[in-house]
């Protein structure tokens, strides 16, 4: 008996570990997994039918999409989209789904290359690098499948935070975004969601800055930028002399709204 748990164990820890290969150019052809993702958006924003974009989405090979993303770039300007039109997608389609947020969240209703993906596990196994749900940025997901283990965003990236769309009330504005642009974009998306949701107020004669619960919800994630306090220094919430001022949370207002889009 032990013998088998230990077989079963081992060949579990085996499958989880292998990846997709990247597809041979010639089978990559014409295939532009960015362009359609952006075109999922457009069509969403336009307020058309986008069954197509969705299907095609869905039929992507998992080796011709690990080969399409090539640069960090593509990879999180795909995602991204891909994760605010399932997002806008679904709730669009269905807006009761979100009487339940934590079922909505958890629950896989999207589909692609193939693998049907809740928004928990696209935002959590792939965009933020592998990172479990509750662990704050610091406790990465143990036994990751091969579909994340291929396309999982090596280190994540803090700013898309500030980019990704969950539907409700006070999430980010839904941007289109590009490879070729995705850093100036997202670093004005940054800019600019952090400049409507912080403010320095003065409570019983001490200055405090009231800024987004996103930094407590994911804190470990900044590491990227040194922490925190350097993020904020870095997109000028705060200056590098009153950087360790006391921090407060706004609550998140979870109302749902979908159509928010940038401007």
């Amino acid at each position: 008996m032990l013998r088998t748990l230990l077989l079963f164990t081992i060949l579990t820890l085996t499958a989880s570990c292998g990846r997709y290969q990247p597809a041979p150019d010639d089978r990559i052809g014409d295939t532009d997994p960015n362009a359609l993702s952006e075109a999922l958006l457009e069509g969403l924003k336009a307020g058309r039918d986008v069954s197509e974009e969705v299907a095609q989405l869905a039929a992507l090979e998992p080796s011709v999409l690990a080969a399409a993303l090539d640069t960090r770039a593509e990879q999180l300007a795909f995602w991204v989209n891909t994760y605010n039109g399932m997002v806008q997608y679904l709730l669009t389609e269905d807006p009761s789904l979100y009487d339940d947020r934590g079922a909505f969240f958890s629950t896989p209703r999207f589909t692609v290359a193939g693998r049907e993906m809740s928004p928990n596990e696209m935002e959590h196994g792939i965009i933020r690098g592998g990172e479990n749900r509750l662990g704050l940025g610091f406790i990465p997901q143990i036994f990751p499948n091969k579909f994340d283990r291929t396309f999982r965003i090596k280190g994540g990236d803090s700013r898309v935070h500030f980019a990704l769309n969950c539907g409700a009330s006070d999430c980010p504005p839904v941007e289109i975004y590009s490879p070729e642009t995705y850093e100036t974009q997202i670093d004005a998306r940054v800019r600019s969601y952090l400049a409507d949701h912080s403010s320095l107020e003065q409570r019983d004669g001490e200055q405090v800055l009231v800024t987004s619960p996103l930094f407590s919800w994911f804190k470990g994630d900044f590491r990227d930028h040194d922490g925190v306090d350097d993020f904020l220094v870095d997109y000028g919430i705060l200056q590098e002399s009153n950087k360790d001022i006391k921090r407060e949370y706004a609550d998140y207002d979870w109302t749902l709204e979908t159509g928010i889009w940038a401007e």
